[in-house]
């Protein structure tokens, strides 16, 4: 079940349950857009996550990005819904798209966008850090083997954090991923940091059932810190 992380007292992080992962590629190896011709430009961690509309955890993850949409809008002395004018005038301005939005070059819907809701984030510090990466049992990961635990299509409990941001002149929402535990299961698809520790995803238990726990704060861990 989606929430708002009770650690993060300015209402912006989010932890999501059960979403998919896309475009995973660059959680192990920094990566430009392919269609990125800035050369200053550097490469960036990041991925994309899937809110699934026939999940029966879709309404509570985005009733939960939602609010903290809200947050960040009036952190960032903006209307407490700019999120929403963003979303119907300027799509290109928020990191919460409609899944029909993101086509390949032939101009078709990426497989498992269509009528889903999904979330581009980078990792923290503008994607110049890796966010914390965990197998299903809260373990921390090998950067070598991230791409196997964290795959394209693999279902995963993340921690988002959402901000408004003024870059080249252009305000937006945009958001950071500070942690992805995978659930190491799913079909494969083609195609500013904060506190977080192992209690801030519920233990999966081997049945997949959730026990509670919360999340989030300021400051950065070391991953002996971790708390899942």
């Amino acid at each position: 079940m989606g929430k708002v992380n009770e650690k993060d007292k300015t209402g912006r992080t989010v932890t999501l349950t059960r979403v998919r992962t896309s475009f995973a590629d660059s959680l192990k190896e920094a990566t430009l857009p392919r269609k990125n011709k800035d050369p200053n430009a550097k490469p960036k961690h990041g991925a994309n996550f899937i809110l699934e509309h026939d999940s029966p955890d879709f309404a509570s993850n985005k009733a939960a990005c939602i609010s903290a949409m809200k947050a960040a809008g009036v952190e960032f002395k903006k209307p407490e819904d700019w999120w929403k004018t963003l979303w119907d005038d300027k799509p290109d301005n928020l990191s919460f798209k409609k899944g029909d939005r993101f086509k390949n070059d032939a101009g078709e819907i990426y497989k498992g966008y269509e009528g889903n809701i999904v979330i581009s984030a980078k990792g923290p510090r503008g994607g110049q850090m890796r966010p914390k990466i965990m197998d299903r049992f809260k373990k921390p990961v090998e950067v070598a083997d991230i791409n196997e635990v964290v795959y394209n299509g693999t279902y995963a409990d993340v921690i988002i954090s959402w901000y408004g941001t003024e870059n080249g002149g252009t305000p937006r929402i945009t958001c950071s991923v500070e942690a992805i535990r995978s659930r190491q299961e799913g079909e494969r698809l083609g195609g500013g940091g904060i506190y977080v520790d192992e209690d801030d995803f519920d233990t999966l238990a081997a049945d997949d059932s959730f026990d509670e726990g919360p999340s989030t704060s300021s400051q950065s861990s070391s991953s002996d810190d971790l708390d899942f």
